[in-house]
């Protein structure tokens, strides 16, 4: 029988959760699924978690590290279904995922299925994890299966798409654009992210707010490399390597305010949290575009 997905999951130092995150893909039913996970060059017991999975679906891949990037296109190159899924080793799927992502693609032959993610309440309730819930969900939160996500809209985090479209990813130094350099060249191709509503699945990101910001730090430096393969206005625009983009992010979000607000850490319990740490989420985000410009 042909396969219908691979299940395409990269993973570094992650045993206990990857664990998780394929034995739910192996409780999926009513779709055939090869799952290839790419170990990138793990330390910790994620070989033996791997190895106490035995199930004829799992393909375990090992080398050593050469990034997300790179892991990710390993695994696309051993895939054989008739699509592929990227799906982090921190997101866990709901029962009927791999349907629902099919539906979709019935719906709309050439789109990318966008998987709707959330945060668990087991995350905690800390003020930032809040914050990151409310960013996070708020894209998507009300809009219909199948809505269009726009340009910006291909979160490979967990995405599927026909093989037959499918590229290979950019390689990049740091966090930040990979997924939407090949997203640009999706859309530039036609292929249309849509949001397979149905396929839920739990986001089990334990991000804190310096992790947020060094995140962000890097994803200001990457904007270059981003616009550097694709020069293109709307790129200089999207990512703020405009020069007006630039000027204005200098004047909105000084590093100075922030390195103040991380000292007096009281506002936090405070009405109003949610404005200063996206203020600190764009401070670090321009202060990577800046330190990253071309001398």
């Amino acid at each position: 029988m042909a396969t219908t997905f691979s299940i395409v999951i990269p993973t570094q130092n992650r045993a206990g959760l990857l664990a998780r995150v394929v034995r739910a893909f192996l409780e999926q039913e009513g779709v055939s699924f090869e799952l290839i996970v790419v170990d990138d060059g793990s330390t910790d017991a994620t070989p033996e978690a791997l190895e106490a999975l035995k199930d004829p679906r799992l393909l375990v891949l090992r080398q050593p590290n050469r990034g997300l990037a790179q892991a990710r296109n390993a695994g696309l190159a051993r895939a054989r279904g008739a699509y592929v899924l990227f799906n982090d080793d921190d997101v866990v799927p709901e029962e009927g995922f791999l349907q629902a992502h099919l539906e979709l693609h019935r719906r709309y032959p050439a789109a990318a299925a966008v998987s709707r993610l959330y945060l668990p309440e087991s995350l905690g309730q800390h003020p930032f994890v809040r914050y990151w819930r409310a960013r996070m969900e708020g894209g998507v939160r009300g809009r219909p299966d199948g809505a269009p996500l726009g340009w910006g809209g291909f979160w490979f985090a967990s995405l599927s798409l026909p093989r037959a479209l499918a590229e290979a990813f950019a390689p990049f130094a740091g966090y930040g654009w990979e997924e939407h350099e090949l997203g640009w060249r999706l859309w530039r191709k036609g292929v249309r992210p849509r949001l397979a509503r149905k396929a839920r699945a739990a986001h089990e990101d334990r991000l804190g707010l310096e992790a947020a910001l060094a995140k962000q730090e890097s994803m200001g430096r990457m904007a270059w490399r981003f616009y550097r393969l694709h020069p293109h206005p709307l790129v200089a625009l999207w990512t703020g390597v405009h020069p007006l983009s630039r000027a204005y992010k200098r004047l909105a979000y000084p590093w100075a305010r922030a390195e103040q607000l991380l000292r007096e850490r009281a506002w936090e319990e405070a009405p109003g949290a949610s404005g200063r740490y996206r203020f600190l989420l764009e401070a670090a985000y321009t202060r990577g575009l800046l330190e990253g410009a071309p001398g």
